[in-house]
């Protein structure tokens, strides 16, 4: 089993086949397995749970050992990242309690014995229900403006240079890059990388070959997506792509 989830900027999997060797990366990931103990470890300290969150920049190792487990890589730009740094507080991660814990496992239990596109959603709308609602922090109205400029770039260079993104907000790059950072906790360096391995990953669930989307996404080579991609996950690109089954799921549709 293997299905890949894409809603808005957060990516999901659903899979009984994940090894991730030790890594880190600058999103924050939900871990959540309904029937044993998670196999995952923070800054190698082996946590005994069945729902952890992750922070951004946290050393962890995972494996799925042949169960399904559930993992979410949140956007730490959006409202959902913004929400969870006040849960993690600057931990390197956090436990959820027996009743979030208890709900989400029931939720997944069920998605996992219908196993179809409409469980799988009915999940997608219990797991991001869960987390509404909470406090984000606000954005600067320029951290706003730089963000709609990643959402409507097309893979161009220009988009993904620090020096045009602060010329077109009117500030310095360095006032740019400390607004950014202290906006969502993100280089913002760090999160061009990021957002171009995002956009990598939407052209493949749009259909598109591994190297279109490489390039479309804005890599120098397909290579060169597949480094950063081993680098951010712990795993290659194309052993989270290969078996998959491929779910983009609109914000109407929950």
């Amino acid at each position: 089993m293997n299905c890949l989830i894409k809603y808005g900027s957060h990516f999901m999997t659903i899979s009984d086949a994940i090894e991730a060797d030790r890594h880190k990366h600058w999103m924050m990931q939900l871990f959540l397995c309904s029937r044993k103990e998670l196999d995952i470890e923070v800054h190698r300290q082996r946590i005994p749970c069945r729902a952890v969150l992750v922070n951004i920049n946290a050393w962890h190792r995972f494996q799925s050992n042949g169960e399904p487990v559930f993992t979410m890589l949140v956007d730490p730009v959006s409202e959902l990242g913004r929400m969870f740094r006040g849960v993690l507080e600057n931990r390197p991660f956090h436990v959820f309690p027996g009743p979030v814990t208890g709900a989400l496992c029931q939720a997944f239990d069920h998605a996992l014995s219908e196993s179809s596109r409409d469980a799988f959603l009915e999940f997608v709308r219990t797991v991001m229900g869960h987390f509404s609602g909470g406090t984000a922090q606000s954005l600067d109205d320029r951290v706003r403006r730089v963000l709609g400029l990643f959402d409507a770039c097309s893979g161009e260079d220009e988009a993904h240079q620090v020096k045009s993104l602060a010329a077109k907000v009117g500030l310095s790059e360095s006032r740019l890059g400390h607004l950014f950072k202290e906006a969502t906790g993100i280089p913002l360096k760090s999160y061009i990388v990021l957002h171009k391995l995002q956009k990598a990953y939407d052209a493949i669930l749009d259909g598109e070959t591994f190297t279109a989307a490489a390039l479309r996404a804005g890599f120098d080579s397909p290579s060169h997506f597949a480094y950063t991609n081993k680098l951010m996950t712990g795993m290659s690109a194309s052993g989270i792509i290969k078996n998959s089954e491929f779910l983009k799921v609109s914000r109407r549709e929950t």
